[in-house]
């Protein structure tokens, strides 16, 4: 049976083809709630009757690989099935603990070599975001490979590269996520986690293994991370100009990589606040409205975690802060009078 509405725009040269299929509504809120509730809870039951009817799990590294392994299997099926909130959540519990199990073993069998280790850990997790078909599930393996290679880097001593790596990798899949149509939920579910990996990163030390890193002697400069995360944020102001087609020695290009220059050496001193603008930048090239509200979110934590630094006295602090604002209310000023203004269509 045809819709007499949709006939008529088809008519008028509104819209063409067939009328689309009527999506079926989903489930409220709360039943959603209750059922990922539900999902988690069982597999709490099942995981801990499972660990007191085999309790060499907790005693023996290789049993536990061995269970952690097993656990994987199902929670794959469970996360292939169709959409079901409850069954999802029983997947991602199931995956969750069978990972845990694997870390658990891992850590126990490399005895101090924490670096492999680390390494280990980061390797598998990215491998459980290629295998598993779960969006939600991609996002936490992503975050977690964040944490294990921060501390790979803060146990070799290098935890100023973390922040630019990651940082790298958020701006790649976002400024390409249309370039690839056949991976693009895995391509967003990477940058999801990824953000918020370096909301976390940014608002604190510069580092997950921060801690470890200041108990030894050989600390790296902090400045060296700046440097390579400022290098990242021209990169991808470059890459904003050349998809919009502005020429690199126009006069718009050069003001640009100038003005984010500038910010990046005022800003060197304030963790993060590049970082949350590169999210930000990132956010409106791809109108994503989520990704702009981290990208907020993320600049009033990192402001307000910079304000709590007790490495900074007070004026240094307002100094800096005042010359960022300053120089970003200067650029706002200043670059939309190098922008060709159209003449304005009057409507009757």
């Amino acid at each position: 049976m045809s819709n007499p509405i949709w006939d008529l725009l088809v008519e008028h040269d509104i819209v063409q083809g067939d009328e689309p299929e009527k999506e079926i509504a989903g489930s409220p809120w709360y039943v959603k709630a209750l059922l990922a509730f539900s999902g988690w809870l069982a597999a709490i039951f099942l995981l801990g009757f499972i660990g007191i009817a085999f309790q060499a799990v907790f005693e023996n590294s290789l049993v536990a690989s061995i269970l952690g392994i097993i656990l994987l299997v199902p929670a794959f099926l469970l996360l292939r099935m169709p959409n079901n909130e409850f069954v999802e959540h029983l997947g991602l519990a199931t995956s969750m603990v069978g990972q845990v199990l694997i870390i658990f073993a891992i850590f126990d069998i490399s005895n101090d070599q924490k670096i492999v280790a680390w390494l280990l850990v980061t390797l598998m997790e990215i491998s459980l975001v290629v295998l598993m078909p779960n969006f939600v599930h991609s996002v936490i393996s992503v975050l977690v490979a964040a944490v294990a290679l921060s501390m790979t880097f803060a146990e070799m001593h290098l935890p100023f590269l973390i922040g630019a790596i990651l940082l790298l990798g958020f701006s790649f899949c976002w400024l390409n996520e249309f370039r690839f149509p056949q991976w693009i939920k895995k391509i967003r579910a990477i940058g999801y986690g990824l953000v918020i990996a370096l909301i976390a990163l940014k608002g604190g030390d510069g580092s997950f293994g921060s801690l470890i890193s200041k108990k030894d002697a050989i600390v790296a400069q902090a400045w060296i991370g700046d440097l390579m995360i400022g290098a990242v944020t021209l990169y991808v102001v470059w890459s904003l100009l050349q998809h919009y087609g502005q020429p690199l020695k126009g006069r718009l290009s050069i003001a640009a990589l100038s003005a984010t220059l500038l910010i990046c050496a005022l800003s060197m001193n304030v963790q993060g606040v590049t970082v949350g603008m590169v999210i930000i930048c990132c956010g409106f090239f791809c109108a994503n409205r989520v990704l702009l509200g981290l990208g907020v979110v993320s600049l009033l934590f990192y402001i307000s975690s910079y304000y709590y630094l007790l490495e900074s006295t007070l004026l240094e602090k307002s100094l800096s802060l005042l010359g960022v604002g300053l120089v970003l209310l200067l650029v706002r000023w200043f670059i939309p009078k190098m922008l060709p203004v159209e003449s304005e269509v009057i409507h009757a």
